[in-house]
């Protein structure tokens, strides 16, 4: 009998051990397929971080010449563009103004800043 009970524990060994061994082999086929999974995150994560890595290269330059205009006073550079755009408007009006209000159209154009300002630059290297 105890023979009988020898055995009949050997075939349950046997038969948990195949089922361990069968549960380690899945574990360990889903453990490959985590780690590819994971290198192929990784190189995606690092072709992220090269890409993030030269945007914030460009927005260093653009910060970095936002600062330069600044110390040339931001708010001359702004009302220059302005002038710019107003005056080419006007000049797209200047067909419509004939005879005495042509005096007039020039009296705005000379009246812009722009205009002031480069006589003035005109004059002081004349000058000079």
């Amino acid at each position: 009998m105890e023979q009988y009970i020898y055995i009949f524990t050997i075939i349950l060994e046997l038969i948990v051990f195949s089922q361990a061994a069968s549960a380690i082999v899945k574990l360990d086929k889903k453990v490959v397929e985590i780690n590819r999974e994971v290198l192929l995150l990784k190189e995606e994560i690092e072709v992220g971080i090269k890409t993030f890595r030269k945007l914030i290269k460009k927005f260093n330059k653009v910060a970095s010449f936002i600062v330069k205009v600044k110390k040339f006073n931001i708010k001359k550079v702004i009302l220059i563009g302005v002038d710019v755009v107003n005056l080419f408007f006007l000049f797209k009006t200047f067909k419509a103004y004939r005879g005495l209000s042509k005096i007039n159209f020039f009296k705005k154009v000379f009246s812009y800043s722009l205009i002031k300002g480069f006589f003035k630059v005109a004059l002081n290297n004349l000058t000079k």
